[in-house]
């Protein structure tokens, strides 16, 4: 039976897995022809990242926060990742590729469960909820921590 931890590190290696490569690679600090460059991009996998917590509420010792707010920590923590793991993962082995991508969901996932508490919204599956405030002010009655969209 998976387990809200599982879940969580599902999500993280669904999103480092379907990145496009020239975004992986330039987390990686590799250019197409796999050369050593300047990393960017991390602000937008991070902000990709948050977003796949849509359908959860997340809680901040007794603030409940949304999905936008933690993209700053998520951001933080994609640069804790180590660069070989990183370039491990634009790897043309897929196998090694796919166990390097494996291990920075767990990395992140386990950084972001000892920060965050995550609780799946009522009634929302993964696609999330169609109106996702309205979904969020049933379940926990205020917005308090929110971000402005």
């Amino acid at each position: 039976m998976r387990t809200l931890e599982d879940e969580i590190e599902n999500h993280i290696a669904v999103d480092l897995a379907v990145l496009e490569p020239h975004r992986r690679r330039a987390y990686a600090g590799l250019d197409q022809y796999r050369r050593r460059v300047e990393v960017r991009g991390i602000q937008e996998i991070a902000r990709k990242i948050a977003e796949s917590f849509e359908a959860f509420a997340i809680f901040d010792v007794e603030t409940v926060l949304r999905y936008p707010a933690i993209t700053p920590f998520v951001t933080q923590t994609l640069y804790s990742v180590p660069i070989e793991l990183r370039r491990a993962a634009c790897d043309r082995d897929r196998w090694k590729a796919e166990r390097a991508r494996n291990e920075m969901a767990r990395m992140i996932s386990g950084a972001l469960l000892r920060r965050h508490h995550f609780q799946p919204l009522k009634h929302v599956g993964t696609s999330c909820h169609h109106n996702w405030d309205q979904a969020f002010e049933e379940q926990f009655g205020s917005r308090r921590g929110e971000l402005p969209k």
